[in-house]
């Protein structure tokens, strides 16, 4: 996800691709240095499935012992990420929109699509069920001390940063470092999945 934000062509902004200057959106698109719109692209696609099957990962590690929180953000954060298929296909569609350089009608369009209360439910399930799957499963991590301290408070710690402070003040870097903060603390949760599957094996 971090690398999603970095290569998003509205460099910067973290919303991108905005909906509310869907101008500027088709003007990045098409500015956007070729070898890095297919790296975009690649890793566009890989985020739509490798993204919802990383907080089964981050649940394994406390499901024994702290249930009930690590099921919420689970579903949280399950439920969150399946909405990013959504926006893959239509980081696809922005590209080709590009190209064909319609750009006053493509831009009526996309105001029209993303007035459609159908998508705002999915925006609203995007951005409240990945950070409320990172905080309730941070806080699992923390009742059920599997990780050590910093890891578990660190997963907490990326919510405000990622969404709030990314947002709130406009700064794509912060998305950039919610995410590598999440990734840091996830390294003693695989640790401690391998640990435990090496542990099964012999016994």
């Amino acid at each position: 996800m971090a690398s999603w934000f970095a290569l998003c062509p509205q460099y910067g902004d973290p919303a991108c691709p905005t909906n509310a200057r869907p101008l500027d959106v088709l003007a990045a698109y098409r500015a956007a240095p070729p070898t890095l719109m297919q790296l975009f692209l690649f890793v566009n696609l890989a985020v739509a499935y490798l993204f919802p099957v990383g907080y089964i990962g981050m649940g394994l590690v406390s499901w024994q012992r702290s249930a009930w929180l690590t099921a919420v953000g689970v579903v949280c954060g399950w439920l969150g990420a399946i909405a990013w298929g959504y926006i893959a296909d239509q980081n696809v569609l922005l590209v080709h929109m590009a190209q064909i350089r319609h750009d006053a009608e493509f831009a009526a369009l996309e105001r029209a699509y993303f007035a459609d209360w159908h998508v705002l439910a999915v925006a609203i399930g995007w951005v409240a069920g990945h950070l409320f799957g990172y905080l309730f499963l941070g806080l699992a991590w923390l009742r059920a001390k599997v990780v050590p301290l910093w890891s578990a408070l660190l997963l907490v710690a990326a919510v405000p940063i990622m969404g709030p402070f990314a947002y709130g003040l406009q700064q794509n870097a912060l998305q950039i470092l919610g995410y590598l903060m999440v990734a840091v603390a996830c390294i003693p949760a695989a640790l401690t999945l391998v640990s435990r599957s090496r542990q099964a094996g012999a016994g």
